[in-house]
């Protein structure tokens, strides 16, 4: 038979147990079915568990704001404070690169077109990993050269969200 201090301390562990689950849940989670039931049976651990609620929500209520604030005057001041902001993007001039991605793709037709006569098979082969490399070539330098207006367009995508 157990003695009283030892049934004491077996339901505190039980509690304690159960105690430690509902702190690993995330706010707002559901709770287990062993948790809600030893809730609804213990009194003890569902006033520990009301005054957590309580507690957390006295501690949130300082952070609420109300006053209307707009999206603008929210930039307008992490803007005016903070001096890592993003410089306004320049825009990437697209003519050159429209131009020589036209010249390319002539020069191409018209040396496929002069060669299409041609049986050398190697000849064809060669064509098209050199039709490849200067596409794949082509499309790295863009992106590299124009990096800078790429990774500040997306912070200032994901900014805008």
């Amino acid at each position: 038979m157990k003695t009283n201090e030892s049934k004491k301390e077996d339901k505190k562990s039980i509690c304690e147990k159960h105690m430690n689950q509902y702190l690993m849940l995330d706010k707002n989670e559901r709770l287990p079915l062993s948790l809600t039931i030893h809730l609804l049976s213990c009194k003890e651990c569902r006033r520990q568990v009301k005054l957590l609620t309580m507690a957390e929500r006295v501690a949130a209520e300082p952070l609420k704001i109300d006053f209307p604030v707009s999206a603008t005057k929210i930039l307008n001041a992490v803007k005016k404070h903070y001096f890592g902001w993003l410089p306004e993007i320049k825009p990437v001039s697209m003519t050159k690169w429209v131009v020589g991605g036209i010249l390319m793709i002539i020069f191409m037709l018209a040396f496929g077109i002069f060669t299409r006569n041609s049986q050398d098979e190697n000849l064809i082969l060669a064509f098209y990993l050199v039709f490849a490399g200067a596409v794949t070539a082509y499309c790295a330098l863009f992106v590299a050269i124009n990096l800078d207006y790429f990774v500040k367009g997306i912070k200032k995508f994901q900014l805008s969200l």
